[in-house]
């Protein structure tokens, strides 16, 4: 592993420690939590210009530009939360590369996209990465009211797709607080990009992913 793809995985598995929810989630809305299969998704395509990427959400989904975004979390989050979430998107929008913000106001759902440069994912880059986050995770329960549990982590590649998903749940024993934090590492068509999606609850985003366009 070259020492650029070194420090860039470093940095994703980092970021997953900011990964918990700072708003007060939603757990009784149902709509695309439901989906389990491509065959039922409904929403909407949006265009990333900067990339020509085309992503695929569920309707509820709108996108917010930095200040939009600030502006909700400081309507919704209490000041110290608020702080953690900004902290964490600071480090998103530092990586090389676009960076774009969706989020659902129903479900309180956060969707975050880095358009990074091409990067091809190997078997053995993935378990890399999933080490690094299970460390990391670790480390950071000892110090915080933060517990992790893998809810799962795959490696496939298809057609020249090649997609890295982890999926944890993230308990905050202190608030008694439950968020789920889905990350996605996808490479094709000579584009890479990293999707977070944070959630309050275990769901199937797979066959949103899999209309997306690179």
């Amino acid at each position: 592993m070259n020492k650029s793809r070194f420090i860039l995985f470093f940095l994703i598995s980092f970021l997953t420690l900011f990964s918990t929810s700072c708003l007060s989630i939603a757990k009784d809305v149902k709509s695309w939590i439901e989906v389990s299969n491509i065959e039922d998704v409904q929403g909407n395509y949006h265009f990333l210009n900067e990339d020509q990427i085309k992503i695929y959400l569920p309707e509820a989904f709108k996108k917010y530009s930095r200040a939009g975004y600030e502006k909700l979390l400081d309507s919704l989050a209490s000041k110290k939360d608020y702080e953690l979430e900004i902290k964490r998107l600071e480090s998103l929008r530092n990586m090389e590369g676009n960076f774009h913000i969706f989020f659902d106001e129903e479900t309180r759902s956060t969707y975050t996209i880095n358009t990074m440069p091409y990067m091809p994912i190997h078997k053995g880059d993935a378990q890399y990465i999933l080490g690094m986050i299970s460390m990391n995770n670790e480390k950071i329960s000892r110090t915080t009211d933060l517990e992790f549990t893998k809810i799962t982590a795959k490696y496939t590649t298809n057609n020249g797709i090649q997609i890295f998903k982890a999926i944890h749940k993230i308990e905050n024993t202190k608030k008694l607080i439950t968020s789920f934090n889905s990350s996605y590492i996808v490479s094709a068509n000579k584009k890479t990009i990293y999707v977070q999606l944070l959630t309050g609850f275990d769901v199937n985003f797979d066959p949103f992913l899999q209309k997306m366009i690179l």
